[in-house]
């Protein structure tokens, strides 16, 4: 313990009462190795323990945060080519409603459609007139058909048949060209009440209000007033609030812990608990933070605000594993160490590779086996005799002449 107490016969230690180690030639783990008698182990209180199997459960303590579903993203775009000249919604964080107005496009290609559409129906007035005047007597025919003869009324059915086969002949062309030009409208942002308004007055808009499609909040802005718009050009870029994930991270030492299926709970900073089972677990580390990021999603009872923390635990499945009493691993920062009993009062400090830990037990991955016998009191005296046997043995070693 005492290394200037050096004498040149056996003896104890006058400061501590511990038999003076005999200073022999030795190499590496030996060169660690200390001799403590039974009767100083029981002043020093040295108790022994062996490591065992035991089951283990570990909580891994961690944090998460809400982030948006990447398929819930909603990239708002005009579908048309123009110049944007007005946007109602500027700001990131801001909640959409369905049909809330979002901007304001003028564009010649929607001018022309518009126009389009409405010659089409100014075209097809006449043929649709005639097809219903056409179908009302057809109608009027055949009732009048179920007074005649079969082999009459069978003459006036055929020909109210060809009749209308003429008819759709003649209506499917213009029907055609009419749902193509409003399908089209409807891609730039005419509602069903615009295309309504447009045909009834016959007026083209020369500035198309656009709305939103369903309710979201503004995740990033793309664009500004005055700027020329084109169909792949994103103008907002919006998520749904109602699909959230729960992004969780994990580190390293962690990892090796954690399966799919284990149970899972989170604290939100409003008190709100969720309990669910880990699900989604990404086997690619982020090399910058080195960290794996686990995000599964999570219903809340009440509205979620993205980029919220929350204090998760995961409660990792049981394993049966070798452990020793967390008493007995001694934490430096050179690594975790246990003073190993040899027997006949022999030890020697080991470094190990802990693992999961419990309130009294810990996981000895490496450097331990079953059986073995480990210090949990007085550990920390005999580390520091070994470590001065080891200094003197190298400062001996170097201070001998060379043979």
């Amino acid at each position: 313990m005492h290394s200037h107490i050096v004498q040149d016969h056996p003896g104890t230690c006058p400061i501590c009462g511990m038999d003076l180690v005999v200073l022999k030639d030795a190499h590496g783990a030996v060169a660690n190795q200390i001799y403590v008698d039974p009767a100083t182990q029981q002043k020093l209180g040295v108790q022994l323990v062996s490591a065992e199997l035991a089951t283990l459960t570990h909580d891994v303590s961690t944090y998460g945060t809400l982030v948006p579903d990447e398929g819930a993203v909603l990239r708002i775009t005009p579908n048309v080519d123009g110049l944007l000249t007005r946007l109602h919604v500027s700001r990131v964080g801001q909640r959409i409603v369905r049909g809330q107005l979002i901007y304001e496009i003028s564009s010649q290609e929607a001018l022309n459609l518009q126009y389009e559409y409405l010659d089409i129906q100014h075209r097809g007035e006449p043929t649709r007139k005639m097809a219903e005047e056409r179908r009302a007597q057809n109608q009027t025919n055949l009732a009048n058909a179920r007074e005649l003869e079969p082999s009459a009324r069978e003459l006036v059915e055929r020909g109210a048949r060809q009749s209308e086969e003429q008819l759709g002949s003649l209506l499917q062309p213009l029907e055609r060209d009419r749902e193509r030009v409003e399908l089209r409208l409807q891609q730039i942002g005419f509602t069903d009440g615009m295309l309504a308004t447009l045909t009834k007055s016959g007026k083209a808009l020369g500035v198309v209000p656009v709305r939103a499609q369903q309710t979201c909040v503004v995740q990033e802005v793309m664009a500004r007033p005055g700027m020329t718009v084109g169909r792949m050009t994103e103008i907002l870029r919006c998520v749904d609030p109602s699909h959230v994930l729960i992004e969780i991270a994990l580190y390293p030492d962690q990892i090796p812990w954690i399966g799919e299926h284990d149970a899972v709970t989170m604290e939100f900073t409003d008190g709100t608990m969720v309990k669910m089972q880990l699900s989604g677990l990404n086997p690619l580390v982020d090399e910058a933070t080195r960290t794996l990021r686990v995000r599964m999603p999570v219903t809340l009872a009440r509205a979620p605000n993205l980029g919220e923390y929350a204090t998760v635990t995961i409660h990792t499945t049981p394993r049966q594993v070798v452990s020793v009493p967390t008493s007995a691993v001694q934490r430096t920062g050179h690594g975790n160490f246990v003073m190993h009993a040899l027997g006949q009062g022999h030890f020697m400090p080991v470094k190990v590779i802990t693992g999961i830990e419990s309130t009294d037990r810990i996981a000895i991955r490496n450097g331990l086996e079953a059986g073995d016998q480990v210090a949990v009191n007085g550990q920390f005296l005999m580390d520091a005799a070994a470590s001065i046997a080891d200094t003197a043995q190298r400062m001996r070693a170097a201070n001998e002449p060379a043979q």
